[in-house]
């Protein structure tokens, strides 16, 4: 399944990305074995900004999914339901429940 969060808020897409970024990284045994989530800007759309996996050793980074705002609301979409906790927790931490909403969208397979 697929999640859309939505975060209603006065701060821009970029903090609201950035706390649950800040919250995904992961050191291992070696100084090399780093596992964290950043924030590149979008490229097709202004205004919206793509959170992605990143791992020391590797180039690529893996899609997370995609934040931006409508209105009061900033939106994390896209998001595979896996990877529900490393968002939830981080959204209710700094939002409060009241403030967070989502929905679960099935997947076609």
């Amino acid at each position: 399944m697929t999640l859309w969060f939505y975060v209603k808020t006065g701060e821009d897409p970029l903090a609201v990305g950035q706390a649950v970024c800040d919250f995904n990284f992961t050191l291992g045994l070696h100084p090399e074995d780093k596992y964290s989530w950043i924030l590149e800007k979008g490229k097709n759309e202004p205004g919206y900004w793509e959170i992605k996996g990143k791992y020391s050793e590797l180039k690529d980074l893996s899609t997370i999914g995609i934040v931006y705002k409508i209105g009061d609301t900033v939106v994390l979409s896209e998001i595979d339901d896996d990877l529900a906790p490393n968002l939830i927790d981080p959204l209710l931490q700094k939002y409060g429940f009241d403030n967070i909403k989502w929905i679960f969208v099935p997947s076609r397979r």
